[in-house]
């Protein structure tokens, strides 16, 4: 079988993809509830195509470890558990059974960034930075023009933003104002935004 494009496979990374990374490598475990089950594994079965995460084949430090075991005991989990038991389709968890079989990975593995994972979310998360005080700018100044060219072009940053704690809710609403745009409207019609980070909006 044909090993897929590397660079294919990181072009195509889609504004979710970016937040999954970061939660594998933050072990945000809250925000990762957040996402449908499949829509996680599949976007780790593109990191492990990329060689940006690896099977962890070492035991895990002792405060992973035990942060791993609280949320696992934990009320969340369970009901996230029962929550994905229910909505998942037989053909959605027979396509998980087949991503972990290729992974050569069990249920309850665990996996991590390789170093070049690690590069290029950190690259990822100075690019969003800088985003972030771009469209402040713009904001700042009622350039309204550039507020809403910078939105669209930074689209697939903005859950990563917000997921990673870089952008603030109230303050991108008030740029929504700024450009008399009703925001939930004019974001739900873009495709590329994922709409988690709409939780952190509320």
């Amino acid at each position: 079988m044909e090993k897929p494009n590397i660079e294919d496979i990181i072009s195509d990374f889609t504004s979710l993809d970016y937040v999954v990374l970061s939660c594998m490598q933050y072990t945000d475990l809250k925000v990762m509830i957040k996402i449908n089950a499949l829509n996680l594994v599949e976007s780790c079965e593109k990191f492990f195509d990329c060689g940006y995460m690896k099977k962890m084949n070492t035991k895990p430090p002792t405060e992973l470890k035990n942060k791993i075991q609280q949320w696992l005991d934990s009320i969340e989990y369970k009901q996230y558990t029962k929550n994905t038991n229910e909505t998942l389709s037989i053909s959605d968890k027979e396509k998980i059974r087949k991503i972990y079989s290729k992974l050569e990975l069990k249920p309850h593995d665990l996996s991590e960034l390789t170093n070049p994972g690690i590069q290029f979310l950190e690259n990822k998360e100075g690019e969003i930075k800088k985003q972030w005080n771009i469209l402040m700018k713009f904001n700042d100044v009622k350039d309204v023009i550039n507020l809403k060219k910078s939105i669209d072009r930074f689209s697939i940053s903005i859950p990563l933003m917000f997921t990673t704690g870089v952008a603030d809710g109230k303050l991108f609403s008030a740029m929504f104002k700024t450009m008399n745009i009703g925001m939930y409207d004019y974001l739900s019609k873009n495709p590329i935004i994922h709409p988690i980070f709409l939780d952190y909006l509320k």
